[in-house]
């Protein structure tokens, strides 16, 4: 047989690469980089807003950052029953004897307090509305002179429907959450949320995937083209065949490429389930699990979490990890070959450059798609992207968009089964092309041979 003795290179070459230290410091690296990333999009936001929450947030927290709260109801629309609410949501209200002008030169150098001025709006003596003005030293917390200002605006708003003659209980009901969004017609809406996560997931999986599948290509090139040159592959060729060669290093590769995915993977999760309680991640599985109904902020996250990322089931992270296996093949066999056409370590560079055009044409074609998609962040709605589904069949970029396509539910099953299926068409037809040229390239000595050259020598076999 042709492949006999793979065994005892793909054995040779796993055991052999994962004891480097270049393969243990990489994956060290790896994982720590993944970790702090997964922790950081835990802890980070909450750290950046200086929020105890970060979803929603705390009012009670923000309100309490102010040392002081000065109101000038100018226009006596406020009572004293509303002065005591804006105390009950944390607000530390002063009393001060000061003037308007007064009080904006006291702010000037006051650490952290506020002032806010009510006043009508009127022309002809009609008052047709009210101004709310937050004035505040420079050192105040912007959250908090935020929360301030939508605290008075509100009773404010409250105050004058009670004027006019509205019940709280009809005030109350004809405060609804209102939402808008513009959904070009004939595309999927989405809430803010869930284009962020549309448009996010893809760039960095097919980041992701390229780097692995690509940098341990290029391993396998690196890998024959050295021990071709220095004659170490005409000792492995007395006892094994030459296509057990290059079949038994693809495997061995490619399990250790699958073996670091699933650890780093691993690794990023549970980096991210262990800081979840102190941040974003804890707050959105409460709100995952909340056994009342959210509105607002809250309930477009689950929605836009259940619509793209929640329905994920065994079939397919199987299906995932088919795509990774396949891509690293294509990938790798074609590697495979440019090592064994050079019969020297200076020409691997010039020869590994048709390869790296190859596989930075694949990123393109899934990365760039989605960039361009970026308008679908403002307007809400997926927009149709022929480029994007050219991708995710064409077998040279489809290792690198079909798994977000996945993920997100870009692509329905069947969709998704021919796509694998022109992948795995496309991984034979290079697996034949090896067979049938790589025992005349191997042995080769001279100048480098091209692609072109390897495609006519395929033609004779």
């Amino acid at each position: 047989m042709k492949t006999k003795g793979w065994k005892k290179v793909f054995g040779f070459t796993f055991v052999q690469y994962i004891k480097t230290k270049s393969f243990i410091v990489g994956t060290i690296v790896m994982c720590l980089i993944v970790a702090l990333l997964a922790a950081g999009a835990n802890i980070l936001p909450g750290l950046i807003s200086g929020e105890e929450e970060v979803i929603g947030g705390d009012s009670q927290t923000e309100a309490s950052t102010t040392n002081a709260v000065y109101i000038y109801d100018n226009c006596s629309i406020l009572l004293d029953e509303d002065i005591a609410a804006l105390e009950a949501m944390g607000l530390k209200i002063a009393q001060t004897e000061l003037s308007v002008d007064e009080m904006i030169d006291k702010l000037i150098n006051s650490e952290n307090e506020a002032m806010v001025a009510v006043s009508e709006l009127s022309s002809e003596g009609v008052v047709y509305g009210y101004n709310v003005k937050t004035y505040y030293s420079p050192d105040a917390e912007g959250k908090a002179v935020d929360y301030v200002t939508l605290s008075v605006q509100q009773l404010v708003n409250y105050r004058n429907m009670m004027n006019c003659g509205i019940s709280p209980e009809d005030y109350a009901a004809s405060q609804r959450y209102v939402t808008t969004s513009k959904i070009a017609a004939g595309n999927d809406e989405w809430n803010i949320f869930e284009s962020a996560i549309n448009y996010f997931v893809p760039i960095v999986v097919s980041l992701v995937l390229f780097l692995l599948i690509f940098v341990y290509g290029q391993t396998v090139a690196q890998s024959i083209a050295t021990e071709k040159t220095s004659r170490v592959m005409e000792l492995l060729l007395t006892s094994v065949r030459p296509l057990a060669v290059v079949i038994g290093k693809v495997l061995a590769m490619g399990l250790v490429s699958v073996l670091q995915f699933i650890l780093v993977i691993l690794v990023g999760v549970g980096a991210f389930v262990m800081t979840a309680p102190f941040g974003i991640g804890g707050e959105i599985m409460d709100m995952m699990n909340s056994a009342e109904p959210l509105i607002g902020e809250g309930a477009q996250i689950v929605e836009a979490i259940e619509n793209t990322v929640g329905n994920i089931g065994a079939i397919e992270i199987i299906l995932i990890l088919v795509m990774f296996i396949l891509g690293f093949l294509f990938f790798a066999l074609i590697a495979a070959l440019v090592g064994a056409s050079v019969s020297r370590m200076e020409d691997l560079t010039a020869a590994m450059q048709p390869y790296s055009i190859l596989g930075v044409v694949g990123l393109y074609l899934a990365y760039f798609p989605i960039i361009a998609n970026v308008d679908s962040m403002e307007t809400g709605a997926a927009a149709v992207n022929p480029v994007q589904i050219f991708s995710y069949f064409f077998p040279i970029s489809s290792p690198f968009a079909l798994p977000s396509a996945l993920l997100l539910g870009t692509m329905d099953m069947a969709q998704v089964v021919i796509a694998v299926l022109i992948l795995a068409v496309f991984v034979v037809l290079v697996a034949v092309l090896v067979a049938k040229v790589y025992e005349a390239i191997i042995l080769h000595n001279g100048n480098r041979i091209k692609f072109s050259d390897m495609i006519k020598m395929a033609g004779r076999k």
